[in-house]
């Protein structure tokens, strides 16, 4: 028997020759150093139009061997030149949702081209908001909805794209510095929630007991 494994969002190199990346190579390790196993190859469709911007790619594959094991993957072209290959990652089970786009996150930061350790962050931080908002909402919504979400709504996907960016300006820049003026530094409030727990307030089920 073996393991399904999804890859997401796995961005290959940018190429500035006109010739595109046309095949993916899966490949499987014990450690994030390997040794590797090439899974198997699959073709690229559609392949990109504009190998200068290359599109994010998600896999999966039915050939996985066991759980905890590690996995990149390596983009190739048509005459199967190589790219060096992604950041490894750990297929580590977890069944926590995140409630917005790792892309539009970028888009929102102006990173272009993340690199993996960027991308992983950005997941990061999608997941600790997303977590947050659970946690303010409860275990179900006004509309008892048990969390966590499996279709969040547009609210709480906002709150969860906003609180992930200040979590991601916070760990890029000293605790509370967010820029630098005539005066000198500039700082927020310790306690950014309040207003992401106002914003969700429609959506609580309950308050407690005050």
């Amino acid at each position: 028997m073996t393991l399904v494994v999804t890859l997401e969002d796995f961005r290959p190199s940018p190429r500035y020759d006109s010739l595109p990346w046309t095949k993916a190579r899966i490949e499987e390790g014990t450690a994030s150093a390997g040794p590797w196993t090439t899974l198997e190859t699959i073709n690229l469709s559609p392949v990109d139009s504009d190998p200068t911007n290359p599109a994010y790619r998600s896999f999966t594959t039915a050939l996985g061997s066991a759980e905890d094991l590690w996995y990149r993957v390596v983009f190739l072209d048509a005459a199967d030149n190589f790219a060096l290959p992604t950041y490894p990652v750990q297929n580590v089970a977890s069944d926590r949702p995140v409630y917005a786009d790792v892309n539009e996150l970028a888009r929102i930061l102006r990173i272009n081209n993340p690199t993996a350790a960027q991308h992983a962050a950005m997941r990061r931080v999608l997941e600790t908001a997303s977590g947050e908002v659970d946690f303010e909402i409860g275990t179900a919504d006004v509309n008892d909805t048990p969390l966590p979400y499996g279709d969040p709504p547009a609210l709480v996907q906002e709150v969860t794209i906003e609180r992930a960016v200040e979590h991601w300006r916070q760990q890029e820049v000293p605790w509370g510095v967010i820029g630098m003026g005539d005066t000198g530094a500039t700082y927020i409030a310790r306690d950014t929630w309040d207003r992401h727990a106002h914003k969700l307030a429609p959506l609580k089920g309950s308050w407690g007991i005050a």
